[in-house]
């Protein structure tokens, strides 16, 4: 019987998104962005950051949909520094 656990820590530890699973956990794009958990469930309740795709009860980041989220992202809009 093989073992197909996978090190979340290790697995995700790189920036690029082309090693990623086609679907990504809430954990696991939470390790992987480095943004809590509770930040993610907030950004989905307020329609804001990558929309997650719905398997019953469990939420889903299709990898592309992270990746085009990300593209959406302007430096240009964003707030001057304090």
């Amino acid at each position: 019987m093989s073992d197909t656990h996978i090190d979340t820590e290790e697995h995700l530890s790189g920036r690029n998104l082309d090693g990623l699973p086609d679907l990504l956990t809430i954990k696991e794009l939470s390790v992987w962005a480095q943004i809590p958990v509770s930040t993610l469930y907030q950004w989905n309740f307020k329609d804001y950051g990558p929309r997650p795709s719905k398997f019953g009860k469990h939420l889903r980041y299709p990898r592309e949909e992270v990746r085009r989220w990300m593209d959406s992202l302007d430096r240009r809009n964003w707030p001057p520094a304090a």
